[in-house]
């Protein structure tokens, strides 16, 4: 896992920095926006995951869903255009574990987001706040039996490829942030 941090680290930094949600002038609709865009990446890349058999200690990523949360979120919020994006392409468990890592790491600052969401928008996770809501308070507990099943499976040869998963994965949400929904 510390690896797999250092070697993501910028592509992280430079995702998080593209994401307006922190910002104190985010209006309803620039919210309903992003979460478009996120959703662009969400959907195709949960969807490719749940083709792949994954070790079994890694169904906790994928124990909550997240494009249905993402869908949920937008009903409650002003109308966007959906955002059309290929996801990045998993050549297999190693890559898709990556892709996990990416996905599971973002309910941590999630926590934080639904805070200010609560404050600046008065978004709940039964009204427009469910995805970064995420596990709730079992987050932080998610995020380390992640961790822990992460450690135990990395075998030799392998942590490449994790890592290519993950930096695709960080690519693919860099590259739906730059994009204007349609």
């Amino acid at each position: 896992m510390s690896r797999l941090k250092q070697a993501t680290q910028d592509q992280h930094q430079e995702v998080e920095a593209l994401m307006p949600v922190m910002q104190p002038s985010l209006s309803l609709e620039a919210y309903a926006r992003l979460l478009r865009q996120l959703q662009g990446v969400v959907e195709p890349l949960e969807a490719r995951l749940l083709t792949l058999t994954l070790p079994a200690p890694f169904g906790i990523g994928l124990r909550l869903k997240k494009a249905p949360l993402l869908m949920r979120d937008l009903a409650a919020l002003p109308a966007t255009p959906p955002v059309r994006l290929a996801p990045p392409p998993l050549a297999g468990v190693p890559e898709a574990l990556g892709a996990l890592y990416v996905l599971e790491g973002a309910t941590l600052g999630g926590q934080v987001i639904t805070r200010h969401l609560r404050r600046h928008l008065g978004l709940t996770p039964e009204r427009g706040g469910a995805y970064f809501h995420g596990y709730g308070p079992d987050t932080g507990r998610m995020w380390q039996a992640f961790g822990e099943a992460m450690n135990r499976w990395g075998t030799v040869g392998e942590e490449a490829r994790v890592i290519g998963g993950a930096q695709m994965t960080f690519r693919a949400f860099g590259d739906a942030l730059r994009r204007v929904p349609a």
